[in-house]
């Protein structure tokens, strides 16, 4: 449904109001809160990973089992279970001379009051509900801007949600650009916000109106370096299976690579070798994830046009040759790019994908000295 910003204001007071009427917050509410959370996502974890999958073009269903049900309920429990600890007050050492004077001094946590979750796309569910996590249990009350990538794990958001929570408990918004931007300049008490680098900025800016506190979580380049002792085969092993997830579409999948420069050709062979045992088909695969449009393939498939104009050896690990060409879907192999320049995209842009740079050093002072 589509919502104005006059909506999300009267949204964002209705909240405020009950939520300065309930203070403080009891430990017993935050819990309750933190229960229904659990139980939307037990009661609907198919739905929303049917949903995911529909999204995504296709999304393998245990990854989204494992990394977005599975783990949201982990955080949640955790967040429960934890709660009369971190609700506990902390002694403080006074300076000179309240100490002498027989002052105390605590710290008590207070919630803030209703923060503002802009949730990215690519683990749509884990990255709502982790945020909400830490706000219901701090005693907040919460409102959710999802991606306009996943609409349909979107309108599922604002279809059960209001059987969990009152609105102004928590409310689930969808929308374009347009309404994230509205949803940024809100005033929120604290915003949350995951995504790309330059989406941040813009974020930060509509905030700052408010003074609204701000969390960012952004994009980066990831490395990962192989040490001249390490065990190749473990190492290409593990790489892949960080790098294949969701398609390289995690912010903590390796970015480039760092190797020794002796150990190049081995790396690269571990590397298919890990990839073909993993993935021995990709395009029929269910457990192979699909790029999560055509507009972030092309992305991709520019970054390496780019790199082989630039003179960069571009190798497709593809194990049963298949013809991704002909495919109407947006699933891609994993690219390995050897030589990569830092005039080229890959090595310049988060790659939030399949493709992998691969560059040498000497001595491992280089590799350190480049990452910084």
């Amino acid at each position: 449904m589509a919502v104005t910003k006059d909506e999300m204001l009267a949204a964002v007071k209705a909240q405020r109001d009950a939520f300065m009427a309930e203070l403080p917050v009891p430990a017993a509410i935050r819990k309750d809160r933190l229960k229904r959370s659990v139980a939307m996502l037990v009661d609907h974890g198919q739905a929303f990973v049917d949903a995911m999958s529909e999204d995504f073009g296709h999304r393998s269903a245990e990854q989204s089992w494992m990394a977005d049900i599975t783990v949201s309920i982990r955080t949640l429990k955790h967040s429960s279970k934890s709660l009369d600890k971190w609700m506990r007050p902390e002694r403080r050492k006074l300076d000179f001379p309240l100490g002498l004077l027989g002052a105390k001094g605590i710290v008590e946590f207070q919630p803030k009051g209703v923060v503002g979750i802009i949730a990215p796309w690519n683990f749509p569910v884990q990255l709502t509900m982790g945020p909400i996590a830490g706000a219901f249990a701090a005693g907040n009350r919460v409102m959710v801007k999802s991606s306009e990538y996943t609409p349909t794990v979107a309108a599922l958001f604002e279809e059960v949600g209001p059987k969990y929570f009152d609105v102004t408990e928590a409310l689930f918004l969808s929308g374009g650009p347009d309404v994230g931007k509205a949803f940024a300049e809100l005033p929120f008490d604290h915003l949350l916000f995951t995504g790309a680098t330059g989406i941040g900025k813009h974020i930060l800016h509509a905030a700052a109106d408010n003074l609204t506190p701000v969390t960012l979580e952004l994009g980066g380049k990831s490395p990962t370096i192989i040490g001249r002792s390490a065990d190749v085969g473990t190492a290409t092993q593990r790489i892949a299976l960080g790098k294949m997830m969701n398609a390289g579409q995690i912010c903590l999948a390796p970015d480039y690579l760092m190797v020794p420069r002796e150990q190049e050709e081995m790396v690269v062979e571990g590397m298919k070798k890990a990839v073909s045992v993993m993935y021995p088909t990709l395009l029929d695969n269910p457990d192979y994830t699909s790029v999560m449009n055509s507009r972030h393939r092309d992305r991709l498939t520019g970054y390496l046009d780019d790199a082989r104009a630039k003179g960069a050896e571009v190798i497709e690990v593809n194990p049963a040759n298949e013809d991704f060409a002909s495919s109407n879907g947006n699933k891609m192999p994993l690219y390995l790019v050897r030589n990569p320049t830092d005039d080229m995209k890959v090595m310049q842009e988060e790659i939030f994908g399949p493709v992998l740079p691969i560059k040498t050093y000497e001595k491992v002072e280089e590799a350190i000295d480049y990452v910084n």
